[in-house]
């Protein structure tokens, strides 16, 4: 009748004003919180593989569970008590938390209660509080008929066996508070024993996992089950001076630990979702500054091209060829993006060089040929305050040493120069041999392959040498046939760098 007056209510309210009364607000506001928890971290179970192996498995447990449930469950002396722990079970696994949405451990406090009431009322309190801790998770997460059927005789037989420990050390002729703590400790530990050997072995028969890996690996919770026992000594003494109001009293703390958690892993996942919306703003804002950053190299590039018109596409092609070289020497990631970096910029000092000289036609004197040679000394000057072009710097001013030590302009030999610079040397080579020059005709790969080695071993790093002889013809051909200048796309993008190779070959042909 309620219900249907709410909903009368609702109808006659005019369209644009919601009911503001206190009472239909809070409500409102209670459901909408309990249907939020209630939503959190479910996840479908994923479905039951019926092997012959587990429905055995699980088939023996409920046996040894009904036998063990036929011998000692009998009526509760307190039912009211029975009821309470029972319902507040079933209410905290209903409201068990994960703390971390890349965690996938759920926190509940109801081992507690469990023992409480295992202790406290005796096997049928076990029953109890298997049977309603198991259904609240199967609503809670839909787990399904077949788990629940496990479960149950999982709890109850955990239970149970705390229960047999806890009667077994009341018989004996020894009274106290301390024996009362080392009572509690010792059914803990039967405890966690009884319920990690059961669910250790349906891991191994459903998954395959190695049985005392399992229980190696259970041994880490360990030490909560023995404080949950010894705990459980409370609900006891409280039960027995009270009667079904004590248990009340014991597990005021315990929903007073589980609300905090609850609360407080709803503020850690709020936490972590601004945190993850951050990092991915500031993902964004790194990638808008990177290409911004990519872009200027670019347009240093061209400043120098307008000054220094070589053949059309050199420097897109000595960047692709130093790529090809690099991913055959075992450079990848960032390392291989600042080496693309040098290889780009390896000209850069020749804006120092003055136009007479760098514009000549014909040949240059001593005195010329020690000017331009200081191009690599100059541009490695340029970037010498950019921390992060360290590398490439390596690139620009190591770029015409030599393997046997007869560059410049530092006269460095073998592995002093940088590995960058060695894989650059032969892919500027390769583009120098191939590509047609005012005053010569380009000759063929095959010829390049023959001049660079000739000289492997003296001009050239042998490894280097090695990682060029091994790429593939058609790669090589496509970076040959592009045309097209620098563009931002030569710096960003993933695949492999033949792939990116074959595509921008075949956009340039097709331009």
């Amino acid at each position: 009748m309620l219900i249907v007056q709410r909903a009368e209510a609702m109808e006659v309210a005019p369209i644009g004003h919601p009911d503001t009364r206190p009472s239909h607000w809070l409500q409102s506001r209670v459901v909408d919180r309990l249907r939020a928890a209630l939503a959190e971290d479910v996840v479908r179970a994923a479905p039951v593989q019926y092997t012959p192996e587990l429905v055995v498995y699980v088939g023996l447990t409920n046996l040894v569970a009904v036998g063990v449930g036929v011998a000692t469950v009998r009526s509760s002396v307190d039912p009211a008590g029975t009821a309470i722990l029972a319902a507040a079970i079933a209410l905290m696994a209903v409201f068990n938390i994960r703390f971390l949405s890349t965690v996938n451990t759920l926190f509940s406090a109801t081992t507690f209660l469990h023992l409480g009431l295992a202790l406290g009322v005796g096997p049928v309190g076990a029953l109890a509080g298997a049977v309603s801790e198991s259904f609240a998770v199967l609503v809670r997460y839909r787990t399904g008929w077949f788990r629940t059927a496990f479960n149950v005789p999982l709890v109850f037989l955990a239970n149970v066996a705390a229960w047999g420990a806890y009667r077994l050390f009341a018989d004996l002729p020894v009274h106290g508070a301390i024996f009362a703590g080392v009572t509690g400790i010792a059914t803990g530990l039967v405890h966690w024993a009884v319920n990690y050997f059961l669910l250790s072995g349906i891991v191994t028969v459903a998954a395959g996992r190695p049985y005392w890996r399992q229980i190696r690996d259970a041994l880490a919770v360990a030490p909560y089950h023995l404080c949950y026992g010894y705990a459980a000594i409370g609900f006891v003494a409280l039960h027995d001076h009270y009667g079904a109001m004590g248990f009340t009293f014991a597990m005021a703390p315990v929903a007073a630990l589980q609300a905090f958690l609850v609360v407080l892993s709803r503020r850690t996942r709020q936490h972590e979702a601004e945190r993850d919306n951050l990092l991915g703003k500031l993902k964004e804002e790194s990638i808008r500054v990177e290409r911004s950053y990519d872009a200027t190299l670019i347009a240093l590039t061209h400043a120098l091209d307008a000054r220094d018109k070589e053949t059309e596409g050199h420097s897109r092609r000595v960047v692709e060829y130093t790529r090809l070289i690099a991913v055959q020497l075992g450079i990848d990631g960032d390392r291989l993006k600042l080496l693309c970096h040098g290889a780009l910029l390896h000209d850069i000092g020749k804006i120092g060089v003055p136009d007479a000289i760098l514009h000549k036609p014909g040949p240059l004197t001593e005195a010329e040929w020690q000017v331009m040679r200081r191009h690599p000394e100059i541009g490695a000057l340029m970037v010498e305050e950019v921390e992060y072009l360290a590398e490439a710097r390596r690139i620009i001013l190591h770029h015409h040493e030599r393997w046997d030590g007869r560059g410049y302009p530092l006269g460095l030999r073998g592995t002093q120069i940088s590995q960058g610079a060695r894989a650059f040397a032969i892919a500027d080579t390769i583009d120098a041999i191939t590509q047609d020059r005012p005053y010569r005709r380009g000759r063929s790969l095959d010829e390049a392959r023959e001049e660079i080695l000739r000289h492997r071993g003296t001009q050239f790093d042998p490894d280097a040498v090695d990682a060029f002889l091994s790429l593939r013809e058609a790669d090589l051909l496509n970076v040959a046939a592009i045309r097209a200048r620098v563009a931002l796309d030569l710096l960003v993008g993933g695949g492999s760098a033949a792939g990116r190779v074959t595509a921008r070959a075949g956009a340039a042909a097709s331009a």
